[in-house]
Protein backbone atom coordinates (compact mmCIF):
# COMPACT_ATOMS: atom_id res chain seq x y z
CA UNK A 1 0.00 0.00 0.00
CA UNK A 2 1.51 3.43 -1.14
CA UNK A 3 0.08 6.27 1.12
CA UNK A 4 0.79 10.09 1.35
CA UNK A 5 -1.53 12.55 3.14
CA UNK A 6 -3.69 13.14 0.88
CA UNK A 7 -4.41 9.72 -1.50
CA UNK A 8 -4.23 6.22 -0.10
CA UNK A 9 -3.36 3.99 -3.18
CA UNK A 10 -3.85 0.40 -2.44
CA UNK A 11 -4.84 -2.70 -4.62
CA UNK A 12 -7.82 -5.23 -3.59
CA UNK A 13 -8.55 -8.36 -5.52
CA UNK A 14 -6.60 -7.21 -8.60
CA UNK A 15 -8.14 -3.65 -8.28
CA UNK A 16 -6.95 -0.55 -7.38
CA UNK A 17 -8.19 1.61 -4.97
CA UNK A 18 -7.54 5.19 -4.88
CA UNK A 19 -8.69 6.61 -1.58
CA UNK A 20 -9.28 10.55 -1.39
CA UNK A 21 -8.53 11.96 2.33
CA UNK A 22 -9.66 15.01 2.80
CA UNK A 23 -13.25 16.30 2.86
CA UNK A 24 -12.76 18.67 -0.21
CA UNK A 25 -11.06 18.82 -3.59
CA UNK A 26 -10.99 22.33 -4.23
CA UNK A 27 -7.61 23.72 -3.63
CA UNK A 28 -5.60 23.84 -6.40
CA UNK A 29 -2.69 22.44 -4.92
CA UNK A 30 -4.78 19.20 -4.25
CA UNK A 31 -6.31 19.18 -7.25
CA UNK A 32 -3.34 18.84 -9.44
CA UNK A 33 -2.36 15.92 -6.94
CA UNK A 34 -5.47 14.40 -7.63
CA UNK A 35 -5.03 14.81 -11.26
CA UNK A 36 -1.61 13.52 -11.38
CA UNK A 37 -1.91 10.89 -9.00
CA UNK A 38 -4.72 9.75 -11.06
CA UNK A 39 -3.26 9.84 -14.84
CA UNK A 40 0.28 8.24 -13.03
CA UNK A 41 -1.84 4.71 -12.43
CA UNK A 42 -2.91 4.21 -16.18
CA UNK A 43 -0.16 5.94 -17.93
CA UNK A 44 3.09 4.99 -15.89
CA UNK A 45 1.57 1.81 -13.99
CA UNK A 46 -0.71 0.60 -16.61
CA UNK A 47 -2.96 0.10 -13.71
CA UNK A 48 -6.40 -0.23 -16.02
CA UNK A 49 -8.87 -1.25 -13.46
CA UNK A 50 -9.31 1.67 -10.50
CA UNK A 51 -12.03 2.20 -7.48
CA UNK A 52 -11.96 6.07 -7.13
CA UNK A 53 -13.19 6.21 -3.26
CA UNK A 54 -14.84 9.61 -2.42
CA UNK A 55 -16.63 8.57 0.95
CA UNK A 56 -14.98 11.38 2.69
CA UNK A 57 -15.17 14.06 0.15
CA UNK A 58 -17.90 16.34 0.75
CA UNK A 59 -17.05 19.24 -1.75
CA UNK A 60 -15.78 18.76 -5.12
CA UNK A 61 -14.62 21.81 -7.18
CA UNK A 62 -16.05 22.29 -11.20
CA UNK A 63 -11.59 22.45 -11.85
CA UNK A 64 -11.64 18.80 -10.04
CA UNK A 65 -14.74 17.08 -11.96
CA UNK A 66 -12.86 18.47 -15.44
CA UNK A 67 -10.36 16.03 -14.27
CA UNK A 68 -13.06 13.08 -14.06
CA UNK A 69 -13.88 13.54 -17.90
CA UNK A 70 -10.53 12.86 -19.35
CA UNK A 71 -9.63 10.36 -17.05
CA UNK A 72 -12.73 7.86 -17.77
CA UNK A 73 -12.16 8.79 -21.55
CA UNK A 74 -8.25 7.39 -20.70
CA UNK A 75 -9.53 4.23 -19.09
CA UNK A 76 -11.79 3.79 -21.76
CA UNK A 77 -9.52 3.82 -24.55
CA UNK A 78 -6.99 1.52 -22.75
CA UNK A 79 -10.11 -0.99 -22.36
CA UNK A 80 -9.77 -0.60 -18.60
CA UNK A 81 -12.77 0.65 -15.95
CA UNK A 82 -12.84 3.63 -13.33
CA UNK A 83 -15.69 3.10 -11.16
CA UNK A 84 -16.51 5.60 -8.32
CA UNK A 85 -17.91 5.38 -5.06
CA UNK A 86 -19.26 7.00 -2.12
CA UNK A 87 -20.74 9.49 -3.74
CA UNK A 88 -22.53 12.05 -1.54
CA UNK A 89 -25.83 13.12 -2.61
CA UNK A 90 -24.51 17.06 -3.24
CA UNK A 91 -22.32 15.50 -5.02
CA UNK A 92 -24.30 13.04 -7.04
CA UNK A 93 -26.49 15.55 -6.99
CA UNK A 94 -24.09 17.74 -9.32
CA UNK A 95 -22.95 14.99 -11.65
CA UNK A 96 -26.60 14.56 -12.62
CA UNK A 97 -27.23 18.04 -13.40
CA UNK A 98 -24.22 18.28 -15.74
CA UNK A 99 -24.54 14.39 -16.65
CA UNK A 100 -21.71 12.99 -15.72
CA UNK A 101 -23.52 10.52 -13.77
CA UNK A 102 -24.34 9.01 -17.46
CA UNK A 103 -20.13 9.55 -18.22
CA UNK A 104 -18.78 7.62 -15.34
CA UNK A 105 -19.85 4.47 -13.55
CA UNK A 106 -20.72 4.99 -9.64
CA UNK A 107 -21.00 2.65 -7.53
CA UNK A 108 -22.48 2.81 -3.64
CA UNK A 109 -19.96 0.85 -1.87
CA UNK A 110 -16.34 -0.18 -2.69
CA UNK A 111 -17.28 -3.66 -2.56
CA UNK A 112 -19.61 -2.93 -4.87
CA UNK A 113 -17.07 -1.59 -7.25
CA UNK A 114 -14.33 -3.97 -6.71
CA UNK A 115 -16.95 -6.41 -7.66
CA UNK A 116 -17.87 -4.20 -11.10
CA UNK A 117 -14.42 -4.57 -12.42
CA UNK A 118 -12.09 -7.05 -10.75
CA UNK A 119 -13.25 -9.87 -13.52
CA UNK A 120 -11.97 -7.16 -16.17
CA UNK A 121 -9.51 -8.48 -18.10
Amino acid sequence: MSRNDYIVIQTIQGVTVATINDSAVIDPRHIEEFRSTLFALIDQEDRRKLVLNLTKVKNLSSAALAVLIPLQEKYAKAKGRLVLVGINDGIRYLFEVTKLDRLLTLADTEAEAITLIAGLK
